[in-house]
């Protein structure tokens, strides 16, 4: 009778331990399972940008392509800044005159890029929709003369989630070599 009354504990004792080794793994997995769909749905959260949800449905990326250009083309017509931005020297501010419409969509930052070194002349804050900047200070010291340059427009949604970016060309253009040698002159 002992025998048996062992043979039925240690039956017991290894039922509870399968039991109790079963149970921690389905809650591990439940755990598990809740953690990684709050992961994915801050992932996969709806953008105010018809190409990042067409990217997130695995869309063909020519197709998310074609879309993000469509909707930077149609908001390029918003905004705009002179094609050349006089300065009386390096030091002085110059007519910019940069907008971005109340009609546009998206607020935007715009980084003035020389062409031949790469170096960021001049870069502006967020413009929300509906302000413009009139004057923009270099940074660097150019001295006199004609730099050729890339306007870089990158475009945000009312978010603040980045939309994608665009550029043309502009000239800087940098009257005399000093302040004082135009105050001579």
């Amino acid at each position: 009778m002992k025998l048996n009354n062992n043979k039925f504990r240690y039956c017991l004792m290894l039922i509870a331990v399968i039991c109790l080794l079963a149970g921690s793994f389905f809650v591990g997995m439940g755990l598990q399972k809740m953690f990684s769909n709050q992961k994915t749905r801050k992932e996969y959260a709806k953008s105010e940008l018809e190409w990042k949800q067409e990217l997130a449905e695995g869309e063909d990326d020519a197709i998310v392509r074609d879309l993000r250009n469509q909707e930077l083309v149609k908001n390029m017509k918003y905004v705009s800044l002179e094609r050349q931005i006089y300065f009386d020297h390096a030091d002085a501010p110059g007519k910019a005159r940069i907008a971005n419409d109340i009609k546009n969509d998206f607020s935007c930052t715009v980084r003035i890029v020389r062409d031949a070194t790469g170096e960021v002349v001049y870069e502006s804050d967020l413009i929300e929709p509906g302000y413009y900047i009139e004057e923009v200070h270099l940074t660097g010291g150019l001295k006199q003369g004609f730099y050729p340059c890339t306007a870089v427009w990158s475009f945000y949604t009312k978010g603040e989630e980045y939309a994608g970016e665009t550029a043309w060309k502009v000239v800087v253009i940098i009257k005399s070599a000093n302040k004082k040698s135009r105050e001579n002159g």
